[in-house]
């Protein structure tokens, strides 16, 4: 474990920020002069210690305001700390804690690691231009000016930013008055309110936007690169306007600012940052084509867009206190975008989606022991990467919000929230804080209640049995697939379909008296929990409701699921789960299929590289999705509902997948028709693409490689990733690779990661997949070292991994890799999760074999 690291803001307390920068984008340079005012805290000593990494810090003044009177202090010696990432202010007077003044003059470069301050590049009219952007969170701020970079260390900023005179800057705040010499633009922003040094933004480019008004007159504006059509902006500002009156109203408390931006970078390491006023976001995220917009697109670009307007409440207004609290950010806004699309999009059933997203991964990673729990002790900077899984902190932090939600009561949740802004605003706090403000709004002990889920890792297993016809006997246990755990103890809401005489088990078992049928126990999906009905006629009752659609499909998905899981322990078997799919072909929700084909695939995965269990497969596949396929051929209808227009798709996907010979022949005539890609159906695209890629051996790659580079519309990009990756053919699969994502590669950075995942998925490209991974390491550890999606190699490279010889070479390559701090707990988590998909394939196998061989035809 590393050493801990001192917090600055400990002995100095910053309240305001002047700070002036010149941006040399030629020479990708810049310089400054930040001027610090704050309070010298704690001890008497002769240094004031600063954040900052790879600048060079040239002079320092620090002046202290007595009672009466100014006192300059003298400074003999600057000194950076480079591990540390600090620089420290020696005098040789000693420096009494009370109000300073200091004016530190530096310059720095700028990179091209999506952090701090870095270009974005893009073509336009033949050129190659470049937007200035930056990503501070979650320590970056330090790598563009000194600074006490910690949330807890809030002040207020001006902003002087020198730019080229011809293209728009932007910040957090509205621009005070601009400036012109020759062609350098000096732009002065508004005072900005009091807030953490990682939501301090700013971008310029060659950019342009669309806007719009909130009920209520404030400006929302959409920026994109000049490559990038207006209308593309349309949409997502329209959006952002629905959101931003939605959770004004929602959260009882006005939006703090005086405008939006919202700008969608070329070059982006996350999928968008929360800037206060100023949110970033990757082009795919918030970019549509209005001649051909899909509604999976609609939906995405959406749900980032309540994401991160949430977070201008949960985050920027309110501030954890520290990293390890990261969850007071984004589990609440993994929460409220699903509140958010819920009220503002109610065809769209967002919590079935929530289901087949959130609870899925979540409750697919919360069950091995190395998993960390969603509130993380942090130590030292290095481990604020770390944190940022998306399962945990994000997904599961929250789903168990969605379940204290479920709990309370959505009034009390949303009074105890006015109730936390109000208290909190511009201030930093802790979970308790929170606790405390819904405790008082539902009148129960929240703390009591919440603190089990969020300190302990895992999800408990609850354990339904029938002692008699008129008693339930449940118990809990953590589950896991690693080992066994009987100290975790959690306080669990039955939150059954029936009201039960008990509504929470807060002890190991108990007995409850209710008569005879038993009910479906977690029965929207809102509890962090696994269900197994140990009474063999419940089982049955509830197999047969989740077949006949009798029960509400966030019911049926939590079933499946809960299934799945119980398979991958060895509790049931992968032939259970395969004969309850089998009888759902008549399933009318299309979020119930990703469970269906989850199903399938798992069976796939088990007995890949076995021929004949391979067309088996193919012939359930076929079976269960001919009938709807056949109802809802290809082509959307005006009448249709967004749950059809998803049906229709993933029946496409299936019936391509069970190569039926009729489906596949439309789908390449469909590509071989079109005179560009963008002629086909934005929500079928991949899957035509694929389509064509895998069965026909004269597809003309090298086209699909240059439409991929001349298209600036991210969800083309996207799809001809998706299809290139369904390639069997090993030179085809070489040279896509070597061209994509090679040393010389035309893929972005940013996108070498889905590229990847992409590829390992599919038996025929896993093997060319791993070598670039193992051949290229030292790259892309340059590349995305500092990245927190660096370990997302690590869990992309184990997901398919199922046989002791790939268990084998994965430990070989990451073995040595334990020691770095980013990429530790992944590893470990990774050796767990390919140990057990190991012993369930040796466990299940033979029997899903004899099955597939004798049960179909």
């Amino acid at each position: 474990m590393s050493k801990s690291v001192a917090r600055l803001y400990e002995q100095f307390r910053p309240s305001h920020y002047q700070l002036e920068l010149d941006v040399d984008t030629e020479a990708m340079t810049f310089s400054g002069v930040v001027t610090v005012r704050g309070h010298k805290h704690g001890r008497p000593s002769q240094r004031l210690t600063f954040h900052q990494r790879g600048l060079t810090v040239t002079s320092a003044h620090v002046t202290h305001h007595g009672k009466k009177d100014a006192k300059d202090i003298t400074v003999d010696r600057i000194n950076s700390q480079g591990k540390l990432h600090e620089v420290r202010l020696h005098s040789p007077d000693m420096i009494y804690p009370g109000e300073y003044t200091v004016v530190m003059k530096f310059h720095g470069k700028v990179t091209d690691h999506m952090q701090g301050m870095y270009p974005c590049y893009f073509t336009h009219e033949g050129k190659q231009k470049k937007i200035i952007a930056t990503q501070f969170e979650s320590h970056h701020a330090r790598e563009v000016f000194p600074c006490i970079d910690e949330p807890e260390a809030k002040a207020t900023f001006d902003l002087q930013l020198t730019s080229p005179a011809d293209q728009p800057a932007l910040s957090n705040m509205p621009i005070a008055s601009e400036s012109i010499a020759g062609d350098r633009k000096t732009t002065t922003f508004e005072t900005s309110p009091k807030m953490s040094s990682y939501l301090l933004a700013f971008a310029f480019g060659d950019i342009h936007c669309v806007e719009a008004q909130t009920k209520r007159g404030l400006t929302i504006r959409t920026w994109g690169s000049k490559a990038q059509p207006a209308a593309f902006l349309n949409y997502a500002n329209e959006q952002a306007v629905r959101v931003l009156d939605f959770f004004e109203e929602y959260f009882d408390t006005p939006f703090p600012l005086q405008k939006l931006d919202q700008i969608a970078l070329p070059d982006f390491d996350a999928g968008a940052m929360e800037n206060w006023g100023l949110i970033t976001y990757r082009e795919i995220a918030l970019l549509t084509d209005p001649d051909n917009r899909s509604l999976s697109s609609e939906q995405y670009v959406t749900m980032v867009i309540a994401h991160e307007i949430s977070h201008q409440w949960f985050g920027n207004l309110v501030t954890m206190t520290w990293w390890d609290d990261l969850w007071l950010n984004e589990s609440f806004a993994s929460l409220m975008e699903h509140v958010a699309l819920d009220a503002l999009h109610p065809e769209w059933h967002q919590w079935e989606s929530y289901v087949t997203s959130d609870v899925l991964v979540c409750s697919n990673r919360d069950i091995y022991r190395e998993v960390q729990p969603v509130k993380v002790d942090v130590r030292h900077p290095d481990e604020i990467a770390t944190l940022f899984d998306p399962a945990i902190v994000y997904s599961k932090g929250g789903h168990l919000l969605r379940m204290l939600m479920d709990y309370i009561g959505a009034n009390a949740f949303r009074a105890g929230l006015k109730d936390y802004f109000t208290e909190h605003a511009y201030k930093n706090t802790v979970g308790n804080d929170l606790w405390k403000a819904l405790g008082k709004a539902s009148g129960r002990d929240i703390r009591k209640f919440m603190s089990p889920w969020l300190e302990q890792s895992g999800s408990p297993l609850l354990t339904v049995t029938r002692p008699t016809d008129d008693t339930l006997y449940v118990r809990q246990e953590r589950f896991l697939l690693d080992g066994q755990d009987t100290q975790s103890l959690w306080h669990i809401p039955l939150l059954t379909s029936k009201p039960l005489p008990v509504d929470i088990l807060t002890k190991q078992s108990a007995e409850i008296p209710y008569t005879k049928p038993t009910p479906i126990f977690n029965a929207a999906a809102a509890g962090h929990y696994i269900v197994e009905y140990g009474d063999e006629a419940d089982q049955g009752r509830v197999n047969q409701a989740v077949a006949s659609r009798s029960i509400p499909a966030e019911s049926r998905m939590n079933i499946l699921n809960d299934m799945s899981l119980l398979v991958r322990r060895g509790d049931k078997s992968t032939v259970d789960l395969l004969k309850l799919v089998r009888l759902c072909a008549d399933e009318d929700r299309e979020a119930v299929w990703a469970l269906i084909g989850r199903a399938l695939g798992f069976a796939g995965h088990l007995t890949e590289g076995n021929d004949q269990a391979e067309e088996s497969l193919k012939i359930i596949q076929h079976h269960l999705a001919s009938h709807w396929h056949e109802k809802l051929g290809w082509d959307d209808k005006a009448s249709d509902d967004p749950n059809t227009k998803h049906l229709r798709q993933t029946m496409l996907g299936m019936m391509i997948g069970a190569e039926d010979a009729d489906t596949l022949r439309t789908a390449m005539s469909k590509f071989d028709k079109a005179k560009s890609l963008d002629e086909l159906p934005s929500e079928q695209r991949s899957l035509i693409i694929g389509a064509k890629v895998r069965h026909d051996p004269d597809t003309d790659i090298d086209a699909l490689f240059a439409a991929y580079q001349e298209t600036h519309n991210p969800d083309m990009q996207m799809a001809i990733a998706t299809g290139l990756s369904r390639a069997k053919d090993p030179d085809t699969i070489a040279r896509i690779i070597e061209s994509a994502i090679g040393p010389d590669g035309f893929v972005r950075a940013q996108d070498i990661f889905r590229w990847f995942a992409y590829l390992m998925r599919s038996r025929y490209t896993r093997e060319a997949a791993w070598n670039w991974l193992i051949t290229s390491w030292d790259r892309l550890e340059k590349l995305f070292g500092g990245s927190k999606s660096f370990d997302y190699f690590v869990v992309y490279a184990a997901a398919p991994i199922n046989t002791p010889d790939w268990e084998k070479r994965f430990h070989q390559f990451f073995e040595p890799k334990l020691n770095n701090i980013v990429l530790e707990r992944n590893i470990r988590i990774a050796y767990k999760e390919i140990a057990a998909r190991v012993a369930w394939r040796a466990r299940d196998e033979a029997e899903l074999l004899t099955y597939l061989k004798t049960s179909v035809n």
